[in-house]
C-alpha cells in the first residue's frame, strides 16, 4: 500500500515529503527495513536495521532492570552471555532473526537471574550485569493454566480496561470506523480472558457497539456512506465481537444489531462476490479479499447466535475466496495468480477461523491451519493491516490443528517476552514492515489486543477458540443458494 501511495504522488519532493510524515506518525521505520521494539522486563526500546548484527538502545525506563544495572542510550547491544546475534533480517519469513528473537528468548529464559549483556559505548565494550525481575517462564506449548501466560494475560485485560472510554468506546486515531474495529477486538479480547471483575467493562463495550438506538450507526440505506465513512471492516468486527458477547451473555439486545450489520455488509457485496472497504469496491473493481475473509468469519459467528447465512452471498464470497487460494494454502490479496501470499496471515486465519466455527470445507479449513503453521514468521506481515495476523492466526491453529497452535507459539515466545514490560505494562512490538494499520488503530490497544488473542485460545471463552462442532455442513463443494 505504501508503494501505491508513493506512486500516486508523481512527485519526488512530495514522495520525500510523504515518507518524512509517515516516519513521524510511526507507520514506518526511517530505514524502511529497521524495526523498533521493545525491551521487555529490561525496559525501554532499542532499534535494529537489516543487515546488522546489534541492537541500538533509543530509550530507558526509569528504574528498571537496564537504566539500574548502567545500560545507556546510545549503546549497542552486540551478544548476550558471550554469544554474539546473527544479522538482523527484513525478510517476512525470517520472523524475529537477530538482535530481537536473542534478546526476547533470554529474558523469558532469565526471569529472576542474570542476564550478561555486552555492549559498545563509545568504540569501548562493556560487559554488563542485568538484574532481571523474577518473573515465570512461559510453559512449552503454553498449556492451559501456564504461569506466564495467565500473568501476561491479566496484565494485558486490566491495561485495556484502562483505556477504555467512560462511554464504553476505545478511541483510535482514526474516527468512527476505527473505533469501532479496535473497540470490537477489545471486547473480544476481554470475553476472551474471561475474568468476571471485568464484566462492567464487557457490558458497556457492547453497549456502545450496538450504538444509538441499535442501529449500530448504520442508516436506512447501507449504500450510503455513513457517519465518518463507516467501513465493512467495522461491520465485520462488530458482528463477531456482538455475537461472542450474545453467545456468553444471552443479551437479546445484540440480535437486532449483528442482523443489521449482516444485511449491510451483504447488500455491499458485488454480484461477483467482491468486497470494498467501505461501499466502493475499489481497486478498479477487483475488491479486497481481506474483507471477503472477515466476511465469512462474521457470518458464521452469527449464524451461532441463530442469524441466518445468506448462502447466495456465501457462495460469492466463497468463490472469490476460493479461486486466491494459493499453492501453498494461502489467500492472496485478489483472485489474480502471483499478487503473494507473503502477508496473507490475515486472510487465510481470518477465513481459517470462518470455515472453523461454520464447520463448512473442513479439508479447506486444515489447508488454510497447515498454511499458518507452515509459515508462522508471516503473522507480523499482515499487509497494511501490520500486527493483526498474530489476533486471527493462534485461535485459528487452536481451532483447526493443535499442534500447529504450538508450533506458532513457540516461534513468537520472544516476541511476547518483549512485549511485557516492566510494572507489568503491555508494549507494542509492531509487524514485520507496514504497520498502517496498527498505526490507524492505536498501538497500546493493539498490543494488549494481540497478547490477549493469543495466549488465552486454551480456556476457549470464544466460539472462535473452539473446535469445529459435528453435524454442520461439511461438504466440500460450493455452497448452493
Amino acid at each position: 500500500m505504501l508503494r501505491s501511495m508513493l506512486a500516486a504522488t508523481r512527485s519526488p519532493l512530495l514522495s520525500y515529503l510523504f515518507v518524512g510524515a509517515m516516519v513521524q506518525l510511526g507507520f514506518v521505520s526511517p530505514s524502511w527495513g529497521g524495526e523498533k521494539f521493545p525491551l521487555g522486563s529490561i525496559g525501554g526500546h532499542a532499534e535494529v536495521e537489516v543487515g546488522s548484527a546489534e541492537a541500538v538502545i533509543t530509550a530507558l525506563t526509569a528504574d528498571a532492570a537496564g537504566m539500574r544495572g548502567g545500560l545507556q542510550v546510545g549503546d549497542r547491544i552486540v551478544a548476550i552471555d558471550g554469544t554474539k546475534f546473527v544479522p538482523h533480517s527484513a525478510k517476512v519469513d525470517d520472523g524475529g532473526r537477530g538482535a530481537q528473537r536473542s534478546l526476547g528468548e533470554a529474558i523469558d529464559g532469565n526471569g529472576g537471574k542474570t542476564l550478561k549483556v555486552s555492549v559498545v559505548r563509545r568504540d569501548k565494550t562493556l560487559e554488563i550485569d542485568l538484574a532481571l525481575p523474577d518473573r515465570p517462564s512461559f510453559g512449552r506449548g503454553f498449556p492451559k493454566g501456564d504461569r506466564a501466560a495467565l500473568a501476561m494475560r491479566h496484565a494485558a485485560a486490566a491495561q485495556l480496561v484502562a483505556a477504555q472510554r467512560k462511554n464504553g468506546m476505545w478511541n483510535s486515531p482514526v474516527g468512527l470506523t476505527g473505533d469501532r474495529v479496535i473497540s470490537a477486538w477489545a471486547l473480544l479480547s476481554l470475553l476472551a480472558h474471561g475474568d468476571p471483575l471485568h464484566h462492567d467493562a464487557i457490558e458497556r463495550g457492547a453497549r456502545w457497539l450496538r450504538g444509538p438506538n441499535g442501529h449500530a450507526w448504520i442508516g436506512a440505506d447501507p449504500l450510503q456512506k455513513g457517519p465518518d465513512n463507516l467501513g465493512n471492516w467495522a461491520l465485520t468486527t462488530t458482528i463477531a465481537a456482538l455475537a461472542e458477547h450474545r453467545l456468553k451473555t444471552k443479551n437479546d439486545d445484540d440480535l437486532s444489531v449483528i442482523e443489521r450489520c449482516v444485511q449491510a455488509l451483504v447488500a455491499r457485496m458485488t454480484k461477483e462476490g467482491r468486497f470494498g472497504h467501505d461501499v466502493s469496491v475499489g481497486y478498479r473493481g477487483k475488491g479486497f479479499n481481506v474483507i471477503n475473509t472477515q466476511a465469512h468469519w462474521a457470518w458464521a459467528l452469527a449464524a451461532e447466535v441463530g442469524v441466518p447465512i445468506d448462502e447466495t452471498a456465501w457462495q460469492l464470497s466463497f468463490s472469490q475466496v476460493e479461486e486466491s487460494v494459493s499453492k501453498n494454502g494461502g489467500v492472496r490479496y485478489w483472485t489474480i495468480a502471483g499478487t503473494g501470499t507473503a502477508d496473507g496471515s490475515l486472510r487465510t486465519g481470518s477465513m481459517a477461523l470462518g470455515l472453523a466455527v461454520s464447520g463448512r470445507a473442513p479439508k479447506l479449513a486444515e489447508r488454510f491451519a497447515r498454511y499458518l503453521a507452515r509459515f508462522a514468521p508471516r503473522a507480523r506481515e499482515a499487509h497494511a493491516v501490520g500486527s493483526m495476523g498474530m489476533m486471527v492466526s493462534a485461535p485459528a491453529l487452536w481451532a483447526l490443528h493443535r499442534p500447529g497452535y504450538e508450533q506458532f507459539m513457540e516461534e513468537w515466545r520472544w516476541y511476547l517476552a518483549l512485549m511485557w514490560g516492566p510494572d507489568d505494562r503491555i508494549a507494542y512490538l509492531g509487524g514485520k514492515r507496514n504497520n498502517g494499520g496498527d498505526s490507524y488503530l492505536g498501538f497500546e490497544a493493539m498490543a494488549c489486543i494481540i497478547a490477549l488473542q493469543m495466549l488465552c485460545c486454551p480456556d476457549e471463552n470464544l466460539r472462535m477458540h473452539q473446535k469445529p462442532r459435528s453435524g454442520k455442513e461439511n461438504s466440500e463443494e460450493r455452497l448452493s443458494p
